[in-house]
Formats: C-alpha cells, sequence, structure tokens
C-alpha cells in the first residue's frame, strides 16, 4: 500500500514540474523591436533613432530570414515595397491576432498588396482602380501635408512638436473646415490617395492628409494619414509617411512611430 501511495506521489510531483516547466518556456513578449523591409536604408534611420532615443533594441530582417516565431517581439514594424510574400502575411497577422504589434508604415499599403488574399481584410482596406479624381487609388511623389486630427492621443502628440496650423476639412462629412497642427513632408517623400475603408468604424484616425494635385489644382483632403484597429488580441497601427529617407530624418515622423511602439492601449492618452 505504501509502495502504491509513493508512486502515486511520484508520478503527480513529475507532472507537476512538466507543467511549471512548460509554463516557464512559454514565450514572453520582450522590449525588442522586429523591423521586416525590402529596402534597407530607411529603415537604418528610423533603428539609429530607436536605439539612441528610444533605447530600444532593434532586428532588421528582409522575409527570406523571417523567424518561425514573432511572438518575443514587444512591436514588429513592416515596411515592404514590393511583393508580401504569403509566409510574411500569415505571419504578421497570426501575431497581431494573438496580441502583438503590428505597426504598418507608408507602402504596406499599395496596389502590390492588393494580390495578397487575407492581407487587405485584415487591415480593412481597399484601392479602386480607375482615374484619382473618380476615386481610384494613386501615388504621388510629391510634397504634402500631416494634419493631426487626434491632438489627445499618446502616438500623435507625445514630445512631438507640430510645426504648422493648417486648415482642414474632414472627410467624414458632413465636416466643418478649421485650423488643426500639420507636419509638411517635403522633396522626395510620397503620398496615398483614396484608400478606402471597409470596415466601417472599427478604426481610430489619427491623422488627416492634404495634398494639393499640380495638373489638375484640385486638393484633396482625406482622414487617412494615420489610424488604429483592434484585431484579434492585438493591434494594428498605420502611417503613412515613410518612403524615402528624409521622412525618418524628421524627429517628429520617428517620434510618432516610436510613440506607436510604446503607446499601451487605452492606459495612454497624452
Amino acid at each position: 500500500m505504501k509502495s502504491t501511495t509513493y508512486k502515486t506521489l511520484l508520478i503527480c510531483t513529475v507532472l507537476l514540474i512538466a507543467v511549471l516547466t512548460c509554463g516557464v518556456s512559454a514565450p514572453t513578449r520582450q522590449s525588442g523591436v522586429l523591423i521586416i523591409q525590402d529596402e534597407r536604408p530607411q529603415m537604418d534611420v528610423l533603428a539609429k533613432f530607436f536605439t539612441e532615443k528610444g533605447k530600444l533594441p532593434v532586428t532588421i530582417i528582409d522575409q527570406q530570414s523571417l523567424p518561425t516565431q514573432l511572438s518575443a517581439y514587444k512591436a514588429v514594424i513592416v515596411f515592404i515595397h514590393r511583393e508580401l510574400h504569403e509566409q510574411t502575411e500569415r505571419a504578421i497577422i497570426d501575431y497581431t491576432k494573438a496580441g502583438g504589434r503590428l505597426i504598418a508604415l507608408h507602402h504596406s499599403i499599395s496596389s502590390r498588396k492588393a494580390e495578397n488574399k487575407f492581407y487587405f481584410d485584415f487591415l480593412g482596406i481597399q484601392l479602386n482602380k480607375g482615374p484619382m479624381e473618380d476615386g481610384g487609388y494613386a501615388w504621388k511623389a510629391s510634397n504634402w501635408t500631416l494634419v493631426n486630427l487626434n491632438t489627445k492621443h499618446y502616438i500623435t502628440n507625445h514630445n512631438i512638436e507640430w510645426e504648422e496650423q493648417v486648415i482642414y476639412t474632414s472627410s467624414d462629412q458632413p465636416a466643418v473646415e478649421k485650423l488643426y497642427p500639420g507636419i509638411g513632408l517635403k522633396d522626395d517623400s510620397e503620398v496615398f490617395i483614396n484608400h478606402r475603408f471597409t470596415d466601417g468604424r472599427q478604426k481610430t484616425v489619427l491623422c488627416g492628409l492634404i495634398y494639393t494635385d499640380k495638373a489638375t489644382g484640385k486638393t484633396y483632403m482625406q482622414d487617412r494619414g494615420a489610424w488604429i484597429k483592434e484585431s484579434g488580441k492585438g493591434t494594428i497601427v498605420y502611417l503613412m509617411p515613410g518612403h524615402c529617407k528624409s521622412d525618418y530624418q524628421n524627429e517628429n515622423v520617428a517620434r510618432m512611430i516610436l510613440n506607436a511602439v510604446n503607446w499601451q492601449n487605452k492606459s495612454q492618452t497624452q
């Protein structure tokens, strides 16, 4: 009888140790940031800012070097201009839905990504074809202005100096014209026109954009410059700036991306 009791206790102890060991070995989120990119120079500028100003460790990889698990990273930044590989698409969606912070920069929303099976549904985005003036998606290498439409949010306001005041009318009509803080992006920057939301009001809009087309003289004001969307247990943050190195050399833009990493959701506003 004593032998049986001893064996039972031994088995229970072994099982308990196994359970505790599994708990210890489970992946936990760390402070590091992973950047998945296919244009390195811009991301080198951003990574330097993160390490110097944010004291954050940064790992920069291409899609061919994608790790099997992303769950260890505090945030994953996507800066992919060309094809978004299906393996990457699935990995970043799974990471976000499991509780990760995905930060999609600039051409993370572009016509090439419309070829992916799940990505645009995940983002709640659609790009229509046709002329820009009729609502078709377009990209323009040009000066443009990022407009702060959410002046109490941590991402768009913590340690950021908005350089000017601009007259803006929200594209969420009906709306009234008023002054908002703005940041001018110049030189070889790039703006996207006619990003369409497919998810109603699931997104929190942070910024709008102002772009004046030189060919037609028409000015576009659209609430699409930056936004947040909850997905599963995680969060997507999209920021349109970031085509060229000079965008990231603007400390206000780089700080906004750093804020997107550090933002603690509902616990932080300003």
